[in-house]
């Protein structure tokens, strides 16, 4: 049987086995998700065990320090990116092994200068917000570094597209590992802030060397790459909306990080960015269940509307079921979560997190429908929603952070997902995907459809 040529299949049920023999092109998609898989859940079980100990030894107040300054970097990273990955990906499937080594230098360049732009913009700005404080510039220096060595991922990029993700995840887990082990020793040895950042970079860096070996075991080699004018020229003008669109997208996650920093404290920082850990750990099931499930549903768009309406249905109230579950239970047991797992001294996390939590079922249902609106070919207006979220969420940001502090930002935090949700149905043409995600709100409209859809109706 040729289906043994990915060693991972011969753990499937002899079944799946043989209903993949001979199928090449399918076990590698398979292989393929199997590993970014694998890397989901490593990152996840490995970086919640450091990183609790990492807030605990910190503190609210250096745990703060450390978050912010990480979101601010973020802030620019769109800069970095400048929108390319997309179509890069895109453009490699298509063109003759001149142009692809032409595209990946090309994009390789534009993040190397867009990160020294990112990073020269963050660390002179961080200097007028926050005068007279070298520790977070500091900080911020060294995480703008990191966006420049983050330049590597355009060969991540290629192994997606080449269907070869294991490497990449080679690469970075084994970095992840290693600096895993680091801050263990950071945290024996009683490290200074400044460790804990460095060790940040640290396995950046080591990740992108991993990304560059492994490259070269495939037998390719950066010395191969060219850079064109011509080239960049197109990129950006295919990409700008995609940076854009990337830049409402972090605005949306982290800017009430950035905020409390700025109007507020670092502890103020500390004590949210530990709730948004944990409501944010299980942000990684609607992605994975949209790659599941929304392929079938792709399929009835293009065999019969009603069908496709249906499933459409049926994928929303997966969605808001499973998001309502985990809100509910989080909810219930918010302050013991965490004293639990951080101790009494964030003790005032357990209120954030029990409102934070229910932006979930949001951001389940906005994940759902962004791949309503990609089948449809209505991208725009995924962007214009977002960048609606974003606005809406400064400006609530503005309002409530100097009256509620940490509260106040997660309030923002749920009523600006909830404002990006529901601008779906600003569109007279989707006002129908708006009584859809309405209905599947209600548990006992989305448990009928449930058991309809199972029976085949």
């Amino acid at each position: 049987m040729s289906v043994v040529n990915q060693s991972w299949i011969n753990l499937l049920p002899a079944s799946l086995r043989d209903s993949l023999d001979g199928r090449v092109q399918l076990q590698k998609i398979l292989g393929n998700i199997v590993w970014l898989s694998l890397d989901k859940l490593l990152r996840l079980g490995v970086g919640a065990v450091v990183g609790v100990w990492i807030a605990r030894y910190l503190g609210p107040s250096q745990f703060g320090l450390l978050n912010y300054t990480a979101a601010f970097v973020v802030l620019f990273s769109p800069l970095s990116s400048l929108g390319v990955e997309s179509i890069l990906v895109r453009d490699i499937l298509v063109e003759d092994e001149a142009r692809r080594r032409v595209s990946l230098g090309t994009a390789f360049t534009m993040r190397c200068v867009g990160g020294l732009a990112g990073g020269l913009l963050a660390c002179g700005l961080i200097v007028m917000l926050r005068p007279g404080e070298p520790l977070a510039f500091f900080l911020v220096a060294i995480a703008s570094a990191g966006l420049l060595v983050q330049s590597f991922d355009i060969i991540d990029l290629w192994f997606h597209s080449q269907v070869k993700a294991k490497f990449g995840v080679y690469a970075k887990n084994a970095a992840f590992l290693l600096m895993s082990a680091v801050r263990i020793v950071l945290l024996i040895s009683q490290a200074s802030l400044i460790a804990f950042a460095w060790a940040i970079f640290a396995e950046f860096a080591l990740g992108s060397a991993g990304l560059v070996f492994m490259y070269r075991r495939t037998g390719e080699h950066l010395s191969r790459w060219r850079a064109g004018i011509r080239r960049a020229a197109q990129f950006l003008k295919d990409s700008w909306p995609l940076a854009f669109a990337n830049l409402a997208v972090i605005l949306y996650m982290r800017i009430g990080q950035v905020m409390l920093g700025n109007i507020m404290n670092d502890r103020e920082v500390g004590i949210y960015s530990v709730a948004t850990r944990i409501a944010e750990m299980w942000y990684f099931i609607p992605m994975s269940i949209a790659t599941s499930v929304f392929p079938s549903v792709i399929k009835a768009k293009r065999e019969n509307h009603i069908i496709y309406m249906h499933r459409l249905e049926a994928f929303y109230c997966v969605m808001s079921m499973i998001s309502m579950s985990v809100a509910a239970i989080t909810f219930l047991f918010s302050n013991a979560i965490i004293r639990l797992l951080f101790g009494a001294e964030f003790a005032e996390a357990g209120p954030v997190l029990s409102i934070y939590i229910w932006a979930s079922i949001p951001v389940f249902l906005n994940i759902a429908t962004t791949q309503f609106l990609i089948a449809e070919n209505l991208t725009r207006i995924a962007l214009y929603r977002t960048l609606a979220g974003s606005l809406a969420n400064i400006l609530i940001n503005i309002v409530l952070i100097p009256k509620y502090g940490t509260i106040g930002a997660a309030i923002a935090t749920l009523l600006s997902y909830c404002v990006t949700l529901f601008s779906i149905a600003i569109s007279p043409n989707l006002r129908s995907q708006g009584s859809l995600i309405l209905r599947s709100l209600n548990p006992f409209w989305a448990i009928r459809v449930l058991r309809r859809t199972s029976e085949g109706g």
